[in-house]
This record gives C-alpha cells, sequence and structure tokens, in this order.
C-alpha cells in the first residue's frame, strides 16, 4: 500500500518506519525540502520519499496526519487534503492538549475532539483515530509482557478495519471504541499515559483491554 505521513516529527518517523519495515510505500510530507531537516530525513530514512506535503496526500492510498495539533489544519490545507484526500482513509493521531506546569489536560473542550474537528474539516474523508495513546516509541512491535491495546474511533467500519490490520502488522490489538465522536475518550487515555509517562513511569508502557 502506499502511505502518505503528513508531519515528520516523532510521531510521523515512528509510523514510517514501521509502514517501511512491512514493505508498504512511503511518502513523508516536510515543509521546507530544502532544509538541513529534510537532508537528514533522506539520510535517516533511505527507503522513504521525502517530499511536500501535496504531494504526500495525492500519492497516498491512506494517510496519517502527524502534525502537532496547533498546526494540524494548516497541514490538511498545504496537503490540498479536500482534493487530494477525497475517499480516503486518514488517520488522525492527534490530541488537543495543553501544558500547565508538570501536567497536561485537554484543551478540546468537554464536548469535542481532534478526531471530531478532522472528520469535520473533511467530511469525504474516512477518518480513523489510533496511534495517539501511547508513546511513538512504542508504536513498532514493542516488548511489553502482553499485546497492548490500540484503541480507534471511526464512522466508517472498512477503514476501521483497515487500520486495524496496519495495527495488527505492528504487534498491537486493536480496539474499536466506535464512531468518531469516541476520539474525545481515545485522546483523554493520552492524557493519561502522558502524565503517567511525566510523573513515575517513563515513556515504556501501553494499555492493555482485559
Amino acid at each position: 500500500m502506499k502511505i502518505g505521513i503528513l508531519g515528520s516529527g516523532n510521531v510521523g518517523c515512528a509510523l514510517a518506519k514501521g509502514f517501511a519495515a512491512e514493505g508498504h510505500v512511503v511518502f513523508l510530507a516536510t515543509r521546507d525540502l530544502n532544509s538541513q531537516k529534510s537532508a537528514a530525513l533522506k539520510a535517516s530514512f533511505p527507503q522513504v520519499t521525502i517530499c511536500d506535503f501535496a504531494t504526500t496526500a495525492t500519492e497516498a492510498e491512506l494517510a496519517v496526519l502527524c502534525t502537532p495539533w496547533p498546526t494540524a489544519q494548516d497541514a490538511l490545507k498545504l496537503a490540498r487534503a479536500e482534493e487530494n484526500l477525497n475517499g480516503k482513509v486518514l488517520v488522525d493521531t492527534n490530541n488537543p492538549i495543553e501544558r500547565e506546569a508538570d501536567t497536561v489536560h485537554i484543551a478540546a473542550g468537554w464536548e469535542g475532539s481532534a478526531g471530531q474537528m478532522v472528520q469535520g474539516w473533511l467530511p469525504d474523508t474516512q477518518v480513523v483515530k489510533c496511534w495517539n495513546s501511547t508513546g511513538a516509541d512504542n508504536f513498532y512491535k514493542p516488548q511489553f509482557d502482553a499485546i497492548p491495546t490500540m484503541f480507534i474511533a471511526g464512522d466508517n467500519t472498512d477503514a476501521k478495519q483497515q487500520v486495524g490490520d496496519l495495527v495488527r502488522a505492528f504487534g498491537w490489538e486493536p480496539f474499536d471504541t466506535g464512531p468518531i465522536e469516541r476520539s474525545r475518550e481515545c485522546e483523554a487515555l493520552a492524557v493519561l499515559w502522558i502524565n503517567n509517562a511525566m510523573s513515575n513511569a517513563g515513556g515504556h508502557h501501553a494499555f492493555k483491554m482485559l
């Protein structure tokens, strides 16, 4: 499958590395193709095509939104997502959080979520919430005492099945929480994970549905 990663930070790079290891054709979007960061990405990921956002979205059969939440809408505009992701699956990894002192909290209000907002921006795209409730270092085949659970949400059953298959290939068990409105609960899990990581557990932990 051709997979487009919209964003080249820790989350995007971790997913790009995992998808490439699974044999997918991967496009990784960055804002400035002439920057030192772009050159470093090309050196670090020779099996991945580094390109702009619009090309990434055009080439992708499935795309993943991995930018920081404050720049997510702008990244989708750069990708011309309304046109280039029309009818495609877009995985949203975002968590709309704010940090205050030594803790984080949700910044999307009590009724909304990043997943719902992305779906609202792109009504003709099949948005699936995923890869938001653990750290990027744990994404691909993590070593835990049991298979960890990756919580997903979205309105389209086929899209969630497709994302669930990718999750399994990464060494996780997908758990369908329901429609895109359940992104709110998935994002709350991220707050729990982050605060736990900051307080005492470090980054090597994940949730398990039993």
